[in-house]
This record gives C-alpha cells, sequence and structure tokens, in this order.
C-alpha cells in the first residue's frame, strides 16, 4: 500500500511537473505577437474594423496565467476618425486549478478604453460594424456539432475574482441636433462577480453634455444579475454625485435605495429610498409597472420640511427677501402616489407652507400627451409676510405727461412664452378658505383653469371679499402669431375704502362699488399689449364719501368770486345774505349718494364717456378721461345745487368745475371752478337780475324780453313820459 501510494505521488508531481513545463514552454516559446496579422484580418473580415495593435501581445504565467494587450485602435473600415481604443487589457485565469481540470477566471481589466460615437444624416458609425458582404446562400443551415457524450470539458468558472476597468471614456454626437455627450474618467470596480450570486461593485464616472451640465458620479453597491430573466438587484445601493452646471453653484447629491428591475415582468421597486439634496430630504418607497407601456406607479414620498432660502443658498442663489423674516422657513410635501395605467398622480397629496396647507390630488392624467390635472384646497394664508420688504426710498417719482406719459417704462421686450404655452394641456381647479392681505381679506375662493391647443383659460375666479363678492373670467389665446388677451370681471357691493387705501396709500374714499368690465388686448409685449388694449366698464358707487375733497365747497366758492364782480347785484341776487356772499361748507368731504358711469378703455387712457351722480348737496354729470399707467386725469364737471340759495338768478343752473391732476396728489388740490364758465355764467346771471330790475323800475311785464328789449321798451316808455307830460302842460296852458 505504502509502494502504491509513492508511485501515486511520484506520477502526480511528475505531471505538475510536465504541465509547468509546458505553460512554461507556451509562455515563453510561443510569441503571442505571430498572431497579430490574423486577428486584424478576422476584425476586417467579420467587424469591418480596421484594427491597428500597437503594443505587444504578451504572456504572463505566475501566478495567473494570462495574456495581456498593449495599446490597440480600431477604425471603421477606412475611416481616419478614431472609432475606438485602448491602452492596455488583460485576461488571467489561475494556474493551480488547471491542474484539476478547472477554470478559475483570476481577473479581467481593462484601461483607457475610448469610444467615439458619431449619428449623423446617413446613419450612426456603429451600424457599421459587422460583415459588409453577405453569406451565401446554403441549402440548410449547418447544425451546431453535437457534444459527444463520453467528451470531456474543462469547467467553465463561474465566479470572476476581480473585473477592472480604468479611465475609460465614451463620446456621443449627433450631427442634426448638436448633441454633444461625454462620458468619461470611467471606473468600475467589481469583486467576485458570479451571475448566480450577489457581488459587490463600485463605479465612478463624470458626465458633461453641450450645455455645459455635469455631473460627476460615484457607486457603491452589491449587484446580484440574473441575465437568463433580465433581472437586476441592487442592495444596497448607495449613489453620491456633484451636479453642475443646472444651478449657479454645483449641488451634491445622496441618494440610498434598494433598487429592483425586472425587465422580463416590466417592473421597477425603489425600497428605503433616502434622497438628500440642498439642503432637502425626501423618504419613500416607489413601485413601477408597466415600465415600457402604460407606466402605473404606486408608493409614498414625502420631503422633511426645508428652509427655501437655505436651498437657494446651497445653489448660489439669492435668497428671497420677504417682510416676515421667518416666511418660507418651513416647507414639507407628503403624497401617496397611484392613478391609472400611464398616468402620474399624487392622491392624496400634501404641500405645507409655513402655516399653510395646500391639499388635495395633482399629477399628470396622461404621461402620453403630458396632459397636467389637479384638484387642490388651500386652507388659509397670509401673503403680507410674503411680500418684498418695503423700500427705504420713500421719494416718488412725479407722475406727469397726460394722456401719453408711462408709456416710456414699458418694455418691448418678449413677454408670454407662447412655445412653452402652446403645448400645454391643463384641467384643473383651486380653492382657497382664506387670504388675507393688509387690511383685506377674501374668503370662499374658487378658480378654474384650462390650457388646450395653446388656449389658456381662466374659466372661473370667484370670491367675497369686503362685504361683497367678485367673479371674472380671462382667455389667453397663443395659438397664432399674435397672442390675445380678453378678460371680463364682475363685483358686487364690495366696500371700496381698503382698496383705494390700498392702492393710493391714503384713505380718500369709502362706500360701496359695483363693476362690470371686458378688456382684451393683443401682442407679445408690455407695450404691445398696452397700445392694443380695448375695454368698456360700468361703474356705480353708493353712499361714498370722497375725504378731502368737498365739491360744493368748491362751487360755494367760485360762485362768490363770481359774484364779487358785480358789486351792486350781490346783495340782489343772494337776498337771504345780507353779506351777498354763499356760506362755504364746514365738511371738507363730498357726499356722493348715487353715481353711475360709463368708461372705455383705450390704450392705455380710460375715457369716461358719462358720468351722473346725486350728491348729498346737488347733482354732477361729466365726462373725462385718466391715464392708467402715471395716474394723471382731467375731468370737466357740470353741478347743480339747490343749496345755494333761493335767488332764482342761481337756482338750476349747471356750473362748469374741472377736476385734473394726479391721483398721487392732494385732493383738495383737484378741483376747481372753470373761470372761464363761471364768467360767462355771471355775465347771464347779471343780465337777468339788471331786466328784472330795469322792468321793476318801468313797470314793465312779461318774463320772455331780452335785456336789450327791455332797454328799448324802456326807453320808449320814458319817451312816451316825457311827450304825454309835455301835452299836459300844454292842456293846462290852453284852458288857462
Amino acid at each position: 500500500m505504502g509502494r502504491l501510494l509513492k508511485i501515486l505521488l511520484i506520477t502526480l508531481f511528475a505531471i505538475i511537473v510536465l504541465l509547468a513545463i509546458a505553460v512554461f514552454v507556451i509562455t515563453q516559446v510561443i510569441d503571442p505577437n505571430e498572431f497579430k496579422p490574423e486577428i486584424e484580418k478576422q476584425a476586417q473580415e467579420q467587424a469591418n474594423l480596421t484594427l491597428d495593435i500597437q503594443g505587444d501581445l504578451a504572456w504572463q504565467f505566475w501566478p495567473s496565467l494570462g495574456v495581456s494587450l498593449g495599446r490597440t485602435e480600431a477604425r471603421i473600415a477606412d475611416d481616419e476618425e478614431l472609432f475606438a481604443a485602448l491602452d492596455e487589457a488583460s485576461v488571467s485565469v489561475a494556474v493551480l486549478p488547471l491542474l484539476y481540470g478547472q477554470v478559475e477566471m483570476d481577473g479581467i481589466t481593462l484601461a483607457g478604453l475610448n469610444v467615439n460615437l458619431v449619428d449623423g444624416p446617413d446613419g450612426a458609425n456603429w451600424e457599421q460594424i459587422g460583415p459588409q458582404t453577405p453569406a451565401e446562400d446554403t441549402a440548410a443551415e449547418e447544425e451546431p456539432a453535437a457534444e459527444d457524450e463520453g467528451s470531456s470539458s474543462l469547467d467553465i468558472p463561474l465566479t470572476i475574482p476581480k473585473v477592472v476597468v480604468s479611465d475609460g471614456k465614451v463620446r456621443y454626437r449627433s450631427t442634426a441636433d448638436g448633441t454633444d455627450i461625454v462620458v468619461e474618467h470611467f471606473n468600475l470596480n467589481a469583486q467576485d462577480v458570479n451571475l448566480d450570486e450577489p457581488f459587490p461593485l463600485q463605479m465612478s464616472l463624470r458626465y458633461q453634455d453641450q450645455s455645459d451640465m455635469r455631473v460627476d458620479m460615484n457607486l457603491d453597491t452589491v449587484l446580484a444579475a440574473d441575465i437568463d430573466n433580465n433581472h437586476f438587484v441592487l442592495n444596497p445601493m448607495t449613489l453620491d454625485a456633484n451636479i453642475a452646471g443646472a444651478t449657479t453653484m454645483p449641488v451634491d447629491v445622496h441618494l440610498e435605495q434598494n433598487l429592483d428591475v425586472n425587465l422580463n415582468e416590466d417592473t421597477v421597486s425603489i425600497k428605503d429610498l433616502l434622497l438628500q439634496a440642498a439642503g432637502t430630504e425626501t423618504k419613500g418607497n416607489v413601485d413601477i409597472s408597466a415600465l415600457t407601456g402604460d407606466m402605473q406607479l404606486s408608493g409614498k414620498l414625502a420631503t422633511a420640511p426645508f428652509d427655501a432660502n437655505k436651498v437657494l443658498e446651497a445653489i448660489g442663489e439669492a435668497p428671497i427677501e420677504t417682510t416676515d423674516s421667518q416666511a418660507l422657513s418651513k416647507i414639507a410635501l407628503d403624497a401617496t402616489l397611484g392613478g391609472e395605467p400611464g398616468s402620474v398622480m399624487a392622491s392624496p397629496l400634501t404641500l405645507t407652507l409655513d402655516d399653510s396647507t395646500l391639499s388635495g390630488s395633482a399629477g399628470l392624467a396622461s404621461l402620453e400627451s403630458g396632459k397636467i390635472i389637479f384638484d387642490l384646497v388651500l386652507d388659509k394664508i397670509t401673503l403680507d409676510g410674503y411680500m418684498p420688504p418695503a423700500s427705504g426710498d420713500t421719494e416718488t417719482a412725479a407722475a406727469g405727461g397726460g394722456k401719453t406719459g408711462g408709456t416710456a417704462s414699458l418694455s418691448s421686450d418678449e413677454l408670454i412664452p407662447v412655445d412653452t404655452l402652446r403645448p400645454l394641456l391643463v384641467d384643473g381647479e383651486l380653492a382657497i378658505g382664506t387670504v388675507k392681505y393688509d387690511s383685506i381679506t377674501a374668503s370662499d375662493m374658487k378658480f378654474a383653469v384650462s390650457a388646450k391647443n395653446g388656449v389658456l383659460q381662466l374659466t372661473r375666479a370667484s370670491g367675497s371679499t369686503l362685504g361683497g363678492s367678485f367673479s371674472a373670467k380671462a382667455k389667453l389665446d397663443a395659438s397664432g402669431s399674435t397672442p390675445k388677451i380678453t378678460a371680463s370681471n364682475t363685483v358686487s357691493s364690495v366696500q371700496i375704502q381698503p382698496l383705494v387705501q390700498m392702492a393710493l396709500e391714503d384713505d380718500l374714499a369709502k362706500g360701496v362699488f359695483d363693476m362690470n368690465g371686458s378688456y382684451s388686448a393683443s401682442g407679445n409685449s408690455e407695450k404691445a399689449l398696452m397700445n392694443s388694449a380695448k375695454g368698456t366698464i360700468d361703474l356705480s358707487l353708493a353712499d361714498t364719501t370722497v375725504r378731502g375733497l368737498n365739491l360744493y365747497s368748491t362751487l360755494v366758492g367760485g360762485v362768490n368770486d363770481m359774484l364779487g364782480q358785480f358789486q351792486g347785484l350781490a346783495t340782489a341776487l343772494i337776498p337771504s345774505q345780507e353779506s351777498g356772499k354763499l356760506p362755504s361748507a364746514l365738511s371738507e368731504d363730498t357726499k356722493i349718494l348715487d353715481l353711475k358711469s360709463k368708461a372705455r378703455l383705450d390704450k392705455n387712457v380710460a375715457y369716461l364717456d358719462s358720468l351722473s351722480a346725486v350728491l348729498q348737496k346737488g347733482e354732477i354729470t361729466g365726462n373725462g378721461w385718466m391715464n392708467i399707467l402715471n395716474q394723471d386725469f382731467d375731468l370737466k364737471i357740470g353741478m347743480q345745487s339747490p343749496e345755494l340759495g333761493t335767488s332764482k338768478y342761481l337756482t338750476g343752473t349747471t356750473w362748469p368745475l374741472r377736476c385734473e391732476g394726479n391721483l398721487g396728489g392732494s385732493p383738495a388740490k383737484w378741483c376747481g371752478p372753470d373761470k372761464d364758465g363761471f364768467k360767462d355764467i355771471g355775465k347771464q346771471v347779471a343780465a337777468n337780475a339788471t331786466k328784472d330790475k330795469l322792468k321793476e323800475k318801468f313797470g314793465i311785464e312779461g318774463e320772455g324780453d331780452t335785456t336789450e328789449e327791455v332797454l328799448k321798451d324802456a326807453a320808449q316808455k320814458k319817451a312816451k313820459e316825457e311827450v304825454n307830460k309835455q301835452l299836459q302842460d300844454g292842456l293846462k296852458k290852453l284852458f288857462n
């Protein structure tokens, strides 16, 4: 037995020595570079590649048996441009397992890979790889040689201890659309690669494109790959990336997840997701089915509260300045994903903005069409804290320029992004419980919007505010070459005081107003829209007080100035006033009991075509205009007032007033009497008073005579009296 064992050991040692000698002879005697011409020939015939093996082919013997390849370049056919190249490649197997008839890969390395992919009008360059001459027709395809049952084969390995790819580069260019993508610094390191068992994998690369987008990425995962079933699991998976070009400052992104991709079943599952970027953190789980068909999502995502300004700081953008320093400091998202196949919906969806909560549903109703739908409810919001801080400069620019003023500030730059709006498909509704801004509170607000074929519509905007209600509709038609805007609005029984105070920063008026308006404009810049603006407005006021402006006092002042020019008639004109002057009103305000007006908008000017109002002391009518850009205005008003006294010369007279200036000015300086008009009225009043005095003096009756006729009658009467007197004197002398 001992002798037999000794013989077996000697035999085994002899075999090992012979194999070692054989391997040594193969690696040292046979020069692999002799195969270069054959390799290059096969590359030309089988792949249409011109191969240039510049480096040496070399054997390696211990501890692994393998072959290495030096610098090699490949060009498609006879193209001068390089298609692919590599600096070094090697494949090796462990030596000792070969002695037992087993093949165990020791490793695969690939260094300096460089690939250029070009897609042009005649097709892509990689499409030219492969045999260029069709194979001859044969009567029957050759059947693969059947493996002899008794034949022996080596045990092909299932595990590769190491796969290394270093400093790889792939460039893709499209001459059609200018796309130029480069993936470089590609490194891959995989250990114990086995398609039956999970194995660790590390990868890093840099991505750049023609838009200066750059992504540096590092991936660390454990990969389980079922090639036969196209099933890949990365669990766990950690991805760190630095993204530059999308924002002012590069952004670091950290991603953790368990990723399960099953291509045969067309599903993707993301579990234990953790995404951190620019100060935000999102967690959740997402399942995707029908990945290449009518995709369907399910799962939940939650973004922890974050500060918007800290996010902006992280990406290099300026912070949003707000009146409340704590505004935008707590933003959070909670969404449950679902929806019909071919859609992506978040329902329920909850978005928290500080003390406000937006809830409901939103998403893409169709991935194919990109239609956006939403049905959301905002419980409450106070806008004051989100407004920009008040400027330290309290000075306001002097207004002026009349009807044409303010147009210089209008921009000719493109205002409406028509190319972005035209493909939009939108159908959504938003309800807001309460909105507070300044001293104004609006409630029960409802909005509905739609977009299709380049036409965007605000189909509903309604709510309650300031004791009344409002509603509006609007449409933007961007389907044609020139955008067109139409809008209408209705306001019912709304208190005017807070609106005026907010707009003019002055407590100018209080009361209730109603308004109906319709408007239109076309163009794609501020200047074009204002130059084409048209509209009509019906406005009414009730129980209104205009502060700092008393039209009655303005009228009285004008009348008194006019009467001062006729000192002799003043007492006769105003018999109730010994001073011959009307007393001014004690109040500095104008009380409007009821007002009706009609206006039209033409370019940047609102023309007041008609105005009629009943005041506490009189009635007014008028017309005029106001520049809506610089708030200059000019109104001509006719006023009647029974308060002027019992004088028949003043009662029923329509007195012309002129109100002009700017809404930003002092109301006390807006209105004054039309001096020429008052002068003409004064002449007429004086003439009427003189006529009546002459009639009274000369006993002339009748109301229809003019002053000239009265004077003529008076002269005739005086002459007749003189004749009669002379006649009587003559008769007396005659009879005496």
